[in-house]
């Protein structure tokens, strides 16, 4: 069913409307466009599909005070026709009785007083002033150093982050830099042979930066070919890649 819920939402696809339509919304697109623009861009659903457009473009309208008269029309003859609920009379009765449910508070709320308009706002987006080839260490909780390069920035709608390759090195002094130029990726030990690299994000304000958890730019300008298209392995933000680093070093030293 594409669904793992009996909630409107609970379905990839009408995730997908509701998080297209809300970013028309935050670039202030107006209403009956982003509205518009909506329609065109799922006009290739098929008939078992459409009806998920109806329900999700309402339900999100609604929320934010901008319930249109025809997609609200619309969402209240699929309803009332029971359009989409053949997956979940094959579910079983439980799982029927839960869509059906979420069916008629979707109801309520549509055919209910609607909420005053509500402003969207873009989020917060993080923009790192980190820059590809950017040499960055941290000392790990046993006293050893670890060396990361930023390979390029992946700059997406939610924010600019660095995609990082943990380096195949470790001790207390830093290479020369001929041997910095030289330093391969490490790789994993266990699961696929694949490098280890990351994507490190803020997603919040209150989130650390690279410096607030620990990490030193150390060194510039060490790009290599084919930093364009490295893949980031792993996601995470700044605290938990210096666990990480600390998990792969080793645990501290004994006290002397």
């Amino acid at each position: 069913m594409g669904a793992w819920g009996p909630g409107i939402f609970s379905d990839d696809l009408a995730a997908d409307i509701r998080g297209d339509y809300r970013e028309l919304l935050e670039d202030q697109v107006p209403d009956d466009e982003a509205t518009g623009r909506i329609l065109a861009a799922y006009r290739h659903l098929d008939s078992d599909e459409v009806h998920v457009l109806w329900l999700a473009l309402a339900a999100v309208q609604a929320s934010l005070g901008r319930l249109d008269d025809e997609i609200k029309a619309r969402a209240l003859s699929v309803i009332d026709r029971g359009e989409g609920l053949e997956p979940w009379q094959e579910a079983g009765p439980q799982g029927l009785a839960r869509r059906e449910a979420a069916l008629s508070k979707l109801r309520t709320q549509l055919t209910g007083p609607q909420p005053a308009r509500r402003q969207v706002r873009r989020p917060w987006r993080h923009v790192t002033d980190l820059q590809p080839g950017d040499l960055l260490a941290r000392v790990a909780s046993n006293g050893d150093t670890c060396l990361l390069r930023v390979a390029r920035i992946d700059d997406q709608r939610v924010g600019a982050a660095p995609v990082i390759e943990l380096l195949d090195w470790k001790g207390q002094a830093l290479p020369k830099d001929r041997q910095l130029r030289r330093l391969r990726p490490r790789y994993r030990d266990d699961g696929p042979h694949r490098p280890m690299t990351y994507r490190v994000a803020r997603l919040r304000k209150k989130d650390p930066d690279w410096h607030d958890a620990g990490f030193e730019r150390v060194a510039q300008g060490l790009q290599q070919q084919g930093d364009d298209a490295l893949p980031p392995w792993s996601y995470c933000g700044w605290s938990q890649l210096g666990d990480e680093v600390d998990r792969l070093v080793g645990p501290p030293k004994a006290a002397q």
